[in-house]
């Protein structure tokens, strides 16, 4: 017979119905009978009445008529109950009756007179209810003691939880398996890498290492955004070094129960030394929080200061023999409490950062390995199109391309699935319903002013143009991607100068073709109008104060005649930036306006379109300053 948990549920549950349901029939059953009366034993008059009082309950007559029976001796048998009688008379008439106080002296003269005038007496306990209301009454009572039993059980089961809780019970970490993850499956992150690749020599041979006198390290902090990989590290740490992997975050200490968190730390470490070596690794460890200082502690930051504490001594108590590493990960890495970052504890602090054009174009490469994407995806593009996106970014990103082609009905993702995506994904939204409201006036204007950020890019050699759209998304109305070549945070007087030119030319634009323009250059403006602001102040790009930086000089001594040379300088740079920017856009007319014509027709321009579209070769021959003016932007989108 096969094992009761092996049974089909449905079947589990019938045979737990069905014995539920015995073990109430078998409680009402016996309190049916506890409910019998207790006296001793009954006589078979008494039987008689107490089995169906009814034909004696359903016809009550007056004391006075029994009075009478008695004295004309035609009562044959009377069953006392308390006050009330019940009288069979010698015709076979039967009734009840009651006993009213002031004849409590009857009631005790009937045993005198039943031996006098010769009928039989017998005491009897009536009970009134139908069978039915026996039945639900005696149900109810079982009802009510299985409650009062549920409810100790429960009370029961509470307690024990809150002592498990107390005692950290029932939320213990977990062993993994090792982890088969190693460095290799790991793209980017180099300088963690190069951190963690001394952690993994240790662990492998900590005996060379021991002989020299060097201390084992007890911890790594990975710090870096979010998406960036850091657990992903943290399991090719454990792969290299065929280590055990524990995993918890910084709320597994916290708990309701005063003192549960302090066992939770204990047990942590009491199982990383049970199946050492391990890497213990706790990610958002900002979420232990920071010790309060101050005579007056709360309770939450009294504990705490007791599971910080906890942990700084377990791991002091690491021995060197033990091979036990915990690695943190956080987003924030001000938020730890500073004695845990000390050397001895986090020995080592590694940043882990945002993946380069290189690393993305290896991401964006292994990403589209577990998808059906289409030959020769322009996999450069993508790369210097994704500035500052992490590693979950990209994958969302390839992702979000694939539900697309899905939707379109596509054999595979091609190369436009992917950069609408992208777009979607940078500028916050699928394409805004305020397409609907454009007008043709308002369509042509959006597509000189975006033409015209191109234009000028592509002249002044402000970085490569990749894709020119006027769909509206998130808050910008268009947009025009321009990536640079490179990702080195260096920039040049002219590239600089570069860059507020591109910044105006939307803005120029519009004002070449219209005549007038709109507050849509609102924030080329802005932001062109801040870099001025910094090249005069602070970047050492003024000719009115030198070397001199206004971020290193004092805020009480900058006074509103240095905020006005500041300004009139950078509006010098910005007349500057708007000259150059008239010269290109007049060059470029024909260019320009076929940009323009392209984004009516297709709404998106990118790829050979826009390259044959672009001006090729002229730009230096027919616009004076451009040699001195190539530029490598940091991926630049510039938006209306």
């Amino acid at each position: 017979m096969k094992p009761f948990k092996t049974w089909p549920r449905w079947a589990q549950y019938s045979v737990g119905t069905v014995a539920g349901l015995l073990v109430l029939a078998a409680a009402v059953a016996m309190d049916y009978h506890t409910q019998a009366p207790a006296s001793g034993p009954r006589t078979a008059l008494a039987l008689q009445f107490e089995r169906d009082p009814s034909p004696w309950l359903a016809n009550p007559r007056d004391v006075s008529e029994f009075e009478r029976a008695l004295e004309q001796r035609q009562v044959k048998e009377v069953g006392v109950d308390g006050r009330r009688v019940l009288v069979t008379t010698r015709s076979g008439e039967r009734y009840s009756a009651e006993l009213l106080a002031t004849q409590q002296g009857l009631g005790a003269r009937l045993e005198a007179l039943s031996q006098e005038r010769g009928f039989a007496l017998t005491p009897v306990k009536v009970d009134q209810r139908s069978v039915l209301q026996k039945v639900g009454d005696s149900t109810g009572a079982v009802l009510q003691r299985l409650m009062g039993l549920l409810t100790v059980a429960v009370m029961g089961l509470i307690a024990v939880y809150l002592v498990r809780q107390t005692q950290g019970g029932g939320s213990k970490a977990k062993l993994a398996e090792k982890p088969q993850t190693n460095f290799d499956d790991v793209i980017g992150s180099a300088e963690a890498k190069a951190a963690l690749q001394q952690v993994t020599a240790f662990m492998r041979s900590p005996e060379k290492y021991l002989a020299l006198g060097a201390k084992p390290p007890r911890g790594v902090l990975l710090e870096g955004p979010p998406g960036t990989g850091k657990t992903l590290l943290a399991r090719a740490l454990a792969g290299e070094c065929g280590a055990n992997f524990i995993a918890v975050d910084g709320s597994h200490f916290s708990s309701m129960f005063y003192g549960a968190g302090i066992t939770k730390v204990r047990e942590l470490f009491a199982t990383a030394r049970k199946h050492a070596p391990c890497i213990v690794f706790i990610d958002e460890f900002d979420g232990i929080g920071k010790r309060s200082t101050g005579n007056k502690v709360a309770g939450g930051q009294s504990e705490e200061n007791r599971i910080i504490n906890k942990l700084l001594v377990e791991m002091d108590g690491f021995a060197e023999s033990e091979n036990i590493v915990v690695i943190g990960a956080t987003n924030h890495v001000g938020n730890v409490d500073d004695a845990l970052k000390r050397p001895g504890r986090f020995d080592l602090v590694a940043r882990v950062a945002l993946p380069n054009v290189n690393d993305r174009r290896e991401l964006f490469q292994l990403c589209l390995k577990r998808v059906k994407a289409a030959d020769a995806i322009d996999l450069e593009t993508l790369a210097r199109s994704s500035t500052g996106l992490s590693h979950a970014d990209i994958t969302n990103v390839v992702n979000r391309a694939t539900v697309l082609a899905a939707e379109a009905g596509s054999s595979s993702v091609t190369q436009e699935h992917l950069h609408r995506a992208l777009e979607t994904h940078q500028l916050g939204g699928e394409v805004s319903s305020i397409k609907a409201m454009f007008t043709p006036e308002a369509r042509h204007r959006i597509a000189i002013h975006e033409s015209g950020h191109a234009i000028v890019a592509h002249v002044m050699k402000a970085g490569t143009v990749e894709r020119v759209t006027i769909e509206p998304r998130g808050q910008a109305l268009g947009v025009t991607f321009v990536t640079r070549p490179n990702e080195v945070p260096l920039y040049g007087e002219q590239e600089l100068h570069a860059r507020l030119s591109m910044m105006l030319a939307g803005r120029e634009a519009e004002l070449m073709a219209f005549g007038n323009t709109t507050s849509g250059a609102s924030d080329d403006l802005k932001r062109a109008s801040e870099l001025a602001i910094e090249m005069v102040s602070s970047m050492g790009f003024s000719t009115e104060f030198g070397l001199l930086s206004l971020q290193g000089v004092p805020e009480k001594l900058v006074g509103p005649h240095i905020q006005e040379k500041v300004l009139a300088e950078a509006k010098v740079l910005l007349d500057k930036a708007q000259h150059l920017c008239r010269d290109a856009l007049h060059h470029h007319r024909d260019a320009l306006n076929a940009l323009t014509d392209a984004l009516l027709r297709e709404d998106t321009v990118s790829g050979p379109l826009l390259q044959r579209l672009l001006p090729a070769g002229a730009e230096e021959e027919t616009h004076p300053h451009a040699p001195a003016l190539r530029v490598a932007m940091e991926g630049t989108t510039r938006s209306l």
